[in-house]
């Protein structure tokens, strides 16, 4: 209660979608808990957020009612221990296993998107949305490194998995399929169909939320955003290709730094999105410059994008074909000796 009554003296909201972590505090359904019993108000001072009742969720307040408010705030965290409580016991049962399996990391991002995005139209101001928009993508982009992190397999796995390919009929049907449910491939096209699912989910809500002239950025901020995430997972998982026993901290180093690096940069020789926005392009927020950006400069941007998404896949698919060889060689070896 001391750390709550020191939190709750300050202003929470944020009007953005920031504000859904407010939801796993506690202290924030507590003046609703307090005005359901006998006890005055006034008598608990630091129970105080201000504008708290003016939380939306779609638009809508979540609290109409204090119940229906405390209801979706247990819901909310129901939701994410279950997801946490599902990669502890994969874990637990299979050490070997990835944290989550590809089914349910589809279910994970559209419930991730479906409660984050709510909290989007907190105003009806349209360059206020575009921002909020921007931390949102903060928001998938923290979302996706843990799916990177859970979903790529390692080495082992992965020389496994293309041994057996290498092995099995090259059929294209069998080989998707096993790219899309399958827990020994690598996570690349289990990422890609993720990001599909959180762009599919915003995209409606790019023609009815009230951007006016925004949606055009937005829409290119969201795109650039979703093949920069594929080009950082396909990056950590050509990584856990090596053959050094560091490659997990390679991976998660080279991601970071693709990262944090352009950012720093920006800020260290003061580079602002209108001044370079081609350069914000490549960014972890590309949204914040693509307003900025001609049309051309967009597509450009998207094509390299492209393009290294391409090359990176063309080096991951040799190395695997590669790893794929040269296990079954290894296997047939031993069988005659």
């Amino acid at each position: 209660f001391v750390m709550t009554g020191l939190t709750m003296e300050s202003d929470l909201i944020a009007h953005n979608s920031l504000d859904w972590l407010t939801l796993f505090y506690p202290g924030t359904v507590l003046p609703y808990l307090v005005n359901s019993t006998f006890l005055p108000p006034e008598t608990v001072g630091y129970l105080k957020v201000k504008d708290l009742a003016e939380l939306l969720w779609y638009g809508q307040s979540l609290w109409i009612k204090a119940w229906s408010g405390i209801g979706f705030v247990l819901l909310n965290c129901g939701l994410w221990t279950y997801w946490i409580w599902q990669g502890l016991k994969r874990r637990f049962h299979n050490p070997t296993a990835t944290v989550l399996s590809k089914q349910q990391s589809y279910w994970l991002s559209g419930s991730f998107v479906a409660i984050t995005a709510g909290f989007v139209l907190q105003t009806t101001r349209s360059y206020q949305i575009l921002e909020n928009f921007a931390f949102l993508q903060l928001f998938n982009l923290s979302l996706f490194l843990l799916l990177i992190a859970a979903l790529s397999p390692h080495r082992q796995t992965l020389q496994d998995w293309a041994r057996y390919r290498h092995q099995a009929s090259d059929e294209r049907g069998n080989l998707v399929k096993d790219l899309i449910w399958g827990e020994k491939s690598p996570s690349t096209v289990a990422i890609a169909l993720n990001l599909a699912i959180v762009i599919g989910y915003l995209l409606p809500s790019l023609l009815v939320f009230p951007l006016k002239d925004y949606k055009i950025p937005t829409l290119f901020g969201l795109i650039l955003s979703a093949t920069l995430i594929l080009i950082y997972a396909a990056i950590a998982q050509l990584m856990l290709l090596m053959k050094t026993p560091k490659r997990s901290i390679w991976a998660a180093g080279t991601v970071g730094a693709l990262i944090v690096l352009p950012i720093v940069s920006f800020g260290v020789f003061r580079i602002a999105p209108d001044d370079a926005p081609w350069m914000w392009l490549f960014s972890m927020l590309p949204v914040v410059a693509t307003e900025y950006a001609a049309a051309t400069t967009v597509f450009l941007s998207l094509l390299g994008h492209c393009l290294a998404i391409a090359l990176v896949g063309i080096q991951m698919t040799r190395q695997l074909q590669k790893a794929g060889e040269s296990g079954t060689k290894a296997l047939l070896s031993g069988h005659n000796a």
